[in-house]
Formats: structure tokens, sequence, C-alpha cells
């Protein structure tokens, strides 16, 4: 008989299934990764003793350099640190075997080395970025073991890289057979929840009760979202045939989403504009975007099926054929359209909607297809994603991993340093990783963070818990609490920088081995060694033109403006692809970032959306140019138009600004007067009225004296300030 009834009893038995599920749902997958990456550095640590190998600690360090929770996130890693050592270590034996009996021209030639490295590491993205690191810290851990003893350069190479691939294949297999979570999957999950996410931005949007704050948060998320989509679709390409199969259709899918995007976030803005003048155009459309909220409700948007896609899809497609009787009935029902001034602001917007729907439409039908094999001719492939670096700035940060490799040989040379490899290593280890850092004042402090906590934690564990043990086992057992550390932080992508520290500096220092060597004193010196090198390199970094001071916000507003200029004078054939994808790369750079003063942050971030809003206009503006048969007169009016825009990003200033102004507002006139023909065909007329709405949206921009392209070039002459409220 039960003391307590059974009633009171059995509310407990849900409400903790239901937290059980909720925490294995949060933190389950955290806990699995956690158990995975101890189980492989240990399982890398048993093998390397079992062979022999020189120093077990390196393969146990490969393990948690490449353990990621996702397995094709450790098969493209691992191809990569393989390329990548091999690499570095030839470079090792080409410097020993040169420079053996010369140490000055051999640690200014492993500077010259990873200084190159620190800059195709500062220059590529991804694992491109990363076979970079490896190759420059590779070549110096290889090199400052070998030069003492270049005869046995090669067997020391040779081992180095052997201690590297065991690593790497104890992480891989253990990831592959134990709870594997595949990027296919993921890649699903993201590409649903982006869906979800855009429609309800845009309902938000379209609302008008959202804060400017709550709408920034949204639109960052979705930036982050598409680039990671991308580096998951690349590094998914190992992992799943499928996905290899599906990769055109998820590039494309990322190539209509950003369109969609920026057409939103242009129609967006100028129903701002118009609504706050309180302009007949605003008006007329606050009822036609309120009954396209309505199509966007959650039910109909968010679609969890291809089925249920297709029918949001249809959905869409049947409101388009609704706006068109909506847009017919407006400018029947309201005389205000006729004026000039309100009827191009009225039929700009709704330009820029019907651009909207029909980019949408086909984000969605290939959202609700991308789970459909191919079938019939493969189209073509012309779409990739553009990537943008300052090449300057990629050398700087070289220059800087030179200077502090440079620092240190110099330091070592001069005071005959017992410990000055040790330090050399590390300095050229974390020169690389802040090189390819995206935030390097946030890497170099969670770095030397993550290097202090394993040094302290690695001194207790050699002076009070290593004489106790004796055998593997024991070994293995007193290792896991401390290597689970480690990993459980490193699956925190804030705080991945502090637990990859802690947990290589940790392993380096106390150095497993077959036998153990007990020796705190020479582990207080390599370590105080190493920590000096790291530091070092740090302040080289944090202190030798900061990424973060205004040299480089300078350098990043005027790599901004230039998405314009390449817009206005690139090859048209890709052009929107590569605009859509650079911009969105720098807006992602610029969130990665948020240490910068917050006046430069939201500078900066209203320079690209400005760049978005205009670079659009003016590749819609040559595409249609390209597409209409037009007078030699009015063609080169449309292209000075083009080329005075180029020419006011390229160089700001009042003049530049009101001259592209003139050229803008004269391409107007005389295309409206060109429409007023009737030689033209149907085909013509719709080309060069959307050559008209392109150009009215140009203007408005350049007119708006609230924006920071007006904040830069200076306020515009009194004769043209006063058509702003007339043009929005």
């Amino acid at each position: 008989m039960s003391v307590f009834p059974s009633s009171a009893a059995s509310p407990w038995l849900p409400s903790l299934k239901q937290e059980a599920v909720a925490w294995g749902t949060a933190e389950g997958w955290r806990w699995i990764f956690v158990f995975k990456s101890a189980l492989a550095a240990l399982l890398a640590l048993w093998l390397a003793m079992r062979f022999q190998l020189d120093q077990p600690r390196l393969a146990m360090i490969t393990v948690f350099i490449v353990m990621r929770p996702q397995t094709g996130m450790i098969l493209t890693k691992s191809v990569y640190r393989i390329g990548g050592t091999l690499a570095g270590v030839m470079v090792s034996l080409l410097l020993v075997s040169l420079f053996a009996q010369e140490p000055v021209l051999f640690l200014l030639g492993l500077a010259l080395w990873v200084g190159l490295c620190t800059v195709g590491a500062a220059f590529y993205r991804d694992f491109k970025s990363y076979g970079c690191v490896l190759a420059g810290y590779s070549a110096a851990l290889a090199g400052l073991s070998a030069a003492p003893q270049p005869n046995a350069a090669f067997s020391l190479a040779v081992t180095r890289l052997s201690e590297v691939t065991l690593g790497i294949l104890c992480a891989g297999v253990v990831s592959d057979i134990i709870f594997p979570l595949r990027l296919s999957d993921q890649i699903t999950s993201n590409v649903q929840n982006r869906y979800v996410e855009f429609m309800a931005f845009v309902r938000r949007s379209l609302s008008g009760t959202a804060a400017t704050g709550e709408l920034e948060a949204m639109q960052m998320k979705l930036v982050g979202n598409v680039l990671a989509l991308e580096s998951i679709r690349n590094a998914a390409f190992l992992e799943d045939p499928e996905v290899r199969s599906r990769d055109l259709k998820l590039r494309k899918l990322n190539s209509e989403f950003m369109a969609a995007s920026t057409t939103f976030y242009s129609f967006h803005q100028l129903l701002n504009r118009l609504t706050k003048n309180a302009l007949p155009a605003g008006e007329v459309l606050t009822d036609i975007y309120d009954s396209l909220g309505l199509v966007l409700e959650p039910t109909a948007a968010t679609p969890q099926s291809s089925h249920a896609a297709h029918v949001a899809a249809r959905r869409i497609a049947a409101f388009r054929a609704v706006l068109a009787r909506k847009v017919r009935q407006a400018r029947a029902d309201v005389p205000a359209l006729n004026d000039a001034q309100n009827r191009a602001d009225f039929e700009t917007a709704i330009e820029l909607l019907h651009r909207f729907l029909h980019e949408l439409h086909g984000y969605t039908r290939t959202y609700a297809t991308l789970s459909d094999k191919e079938q019939g001719p493969k189209p073509p492939d012309d779409i990739q994603f553009a990537t943008y670096t300052d090449p300057v700035a990629a050398l700087l940060t070289g220059g800087k991993a030179f200077v502090s490799i440079l620092l240190i040989s110099v330091f070592w040379i001069a005071t005959a340093w017992p410990h000055g490899a040790s330090a050399l290593s590390f300095a050229a280890v974390t020169s690389a990783l802040f090189g390819s850092a995206p935030d390097q004042y946030r890497g170099v402090r969670h770095m030397i963070m993550g290097h202090g906590t394993g040094y302290v934690l690695a001194l207790l564990f050699a002076c009070f818990i290593m004489p106790s043990l004796d055998g593997f086992t024991l070994l293995s057992m007193a290792l896991l609490p401390f290597l689970m550390i480690g990993s459980y932080v490193i699956t925190y992508p804030r705080w991945v920088a502090i637990g990859t520290g802690y947990v290589v500096f940790f392993l380096a220092m106390l150095s497993p081995s077959n036998p153990m060597v007990f020796n705190p004193v020479g582990l207080i010196n390599d370590g105080s060694a190493s920590l000096l090198g790291t530091a070092i390199a740090g302040l080289v970094f944090m202190t030798l033109v900061p990424a973060t001071g205004a040299w480089f916000n300078r350098r990043m507003a005027g790599q901004i403006r230039r998405q314009v200029v390449m817009a206005c004078l690139d090859p048209l054939s890709g052009i929107l692809n590569r605009f859509e994808s650079g911009t969105y790369d720098l807006l992602h750079k610029m969130e990665s970032t948020k240490h910068l003063a917050d006046d430069q942050n939201q500078r900066l971030v209203a320079w690209i959306l400005s760049v978005r809003e205009i670079g659009r206009a003016v590749i819609h503006v040559r595409e249609d140019a390209a597409m209409v048969q037009m007078p030699p007169w009015l063609s080169d009016q449309v292209q000075e138009s083009i080329r005075s825009t180029a020419r006011l990003f390229r160089r700001l200033s009042a003049r530049h600004r009101e001259a592209t102004l003139d050229s803008v507002t004269l391409a107007i006139n005389s295309i409206q007067r060109e429409m007023e023909f009737e030689s033209h065909t149907p085909h013509d007329r719709d080309t060069l009225r959307r050559l008209l709405a392109s150009l009215h949206l140009m203007r408005i921009a350049l007119l708006d004296d609230e924006t920071v392209l007006a904040a830069a070039t200076g306020g515009l002459p009194e004769n043209t300030t006063e058509e702003i409220a007339n043009a929005a």
C-alpha cells in the first residue's frame, strides 16, 4: 500500500517527462558531442602510445581541433587539415635543408612563411582559410623540432604527419559511428527555419507595429542564416551524395532569398518615405499591402512539407493576379494619382511590389521542389556565392604575424633563451588563428583566456593528480573531466575560442606520453614561455593598426561603397548574384564585430543598407536598358546616369551627388517623353516602365536627406531640396 495517494503522485510524471524531453532537445546534442570528443581523444592517445609515436599529445590536440558536432564538418575539415599539414611539413623540410646552420635566416624564412599563410587565412573563408592556418603553424612546429637535429628532419616530419593523421581518423570514425549528426538534416532545418523567419519578418514589417531594433535583429538573423547555409552546403559536399545532387538548388534557393529580401527592403523603404510625408500614393498603397499581409498569414506561410509549400506558392501567384485588379481600381478611383509626381511614386512602389511577389513566388517554388530529384537536362550553373575581402587588410594581418614571429626570434637569439622554441611555436599558432578570426579583438581575448585556464589546470594536474596514476586506465579516467570541460565550452559558438584554447594548451603543457615524465619545473618554464608567445602575438594584433581602429573603419566603408561601383561597371552576366552575396557577406562581417562603437557600427550598417537599395536599382536599370531598343541619345543619357552614380560612390561629394541627381532626373524625363510615342511594342513599353521605376527609385534615394549618403555628401542646393517632399 502506497503512503502517498496516486492522484498526488501522477501529475509529476508527465511534467518530469516533458522536462526531460525539453532538456534532451536543448542540451542532449551537446553532451553527445562532449562524450564523443573525449572518447576520440582518448582513443587517439591509446593508439599513439601503442604505435610509440613521439608526441601523442599532437594526436589528441588534432581531435579537438577537427571535432565538430556534424560529421560532414569533420570530413571536410580533415581534408584541409591534412593538406595544410603536408604543405607546412614540406616547407619545414625546405627551411631545415637550406638554413639548419643559419638560425637568423631560418627564423626569417619561417616568419615570412607564417606571414604569407596568415595573409591567406585572412583573405579566404571557411576551410580554405583553415588550410592556410595549418600550413603556417605546421611549418613552425615541425621546423623548430627538426632544426636542432637536421639529420632526423625527414623522420620527424613523417612522425608529425602520422600523429595528425591518427587524430583525424579517430575523430572521423567516432563521429561517424556513434550517434552521427548529418549536415543534410541541418540543411533541411536551416531552410525551413529561414522560410518561416522571413515570412515573419515580412509580416512584422508590413504591420507597422514592430520597433526598428526588432526588425534589425530579425534582418541580421536572416543574414546569418544565408552565410550559415552556404557554409553548411560547402561542408556537406563530401558527406552526402544527395546534397551533391541538390547543390545547384541550394545555391539557387540562397540567391532567390537574397534577391527577394533586398527587393522587399527597397519596397519597405519607399513605403516609409511615402507614408511619412502623407503622400497620396502612400495612402493608396496601405490598403494593398494590408491584403498582402493576409496572404502571408502564419498558417499559410510556414509550410513544413513539399505539398504545403506548393499551396503557399499558389496563394502568392493568386495574389499577383488580385494585385493587378487592385492597381487598376486605384488608378481609376484616386484622382490624386493623375499628378505626375504622385503617379511616379505609385508606379515605382507597385513595380517593386510586383518584383517582390515574383521573386517570393520563385523562392517558394524552389523551396517546394528542393527534395525532388532533377529530371531532364541540367540547368546552366551560373550561381556562385561571392565573398569580398580587402587585400590590403589581409596583407596587414600577415604583416602582424611576421612582426610577432620576428620579435620573439630577435629576443630568443639575443638572450639564448632555452625555451624560445616554445614561445615561437605558440606565437606562430596564435598568429595564424588570430588572422583567420572574423573578430580579431575578441579572438585575442578569448584565446588568451583559454590558454591561461589550460595552463593553470595542467599545472594542477601534473603536480597533484598525475603522481597518483598508474596505467592508461587511471590516466584516462583522470583526464576525462578536464577534456569534457573543454568540449562542452566548444559547443557554444561565442566561446569556441576559449574552449579550443583551453583544451589545446592543457594537452600541450601536460604532454601525455609513454612513459610519462614528471617534470613540473619544465612544465612551468614551457608554459610560461608559450603564454608569453601568445601574449606577444595578441599584443601585436591589438595595437599595430587594430581591426577596431579608424583606418579599418574607413577601409570597410570604402569596400561597402565599391559594391555600387561594381553594380555600375562590372559585366552583366551573374552580376545580381555577385552583388547580393557580396553585400550579405559585408553585412555579416559587421554583425561579427559588434565590439565596434555603436555609432561606427550603425553608420557602416546604414551604408550597407543604402548600397543594397541603390546598387540593386542600378543593376535593374542596366538589365532593362540592355533589353530594349532605345534611340542613341536616350541610351547615352541612361548610361550617363549609371556612370555618374559610379563616380558618386567612388568619391563622395556634394557636387557628385548633385550631378548624379541631375543625370538621373534627365534620364527619367527623357524616358517619359519617349513613352508618349505609340510606336513601341507592348514588350518595349513594359521594359521602359520598369526602367523608369528603377530610375525613380534611385532619384528618391538620392533626394532623401535622412540617409547616410546625405550625411556624407552634405546638403543639396535650395532649389533641389524643395523637391524632396514631393518626391517622397
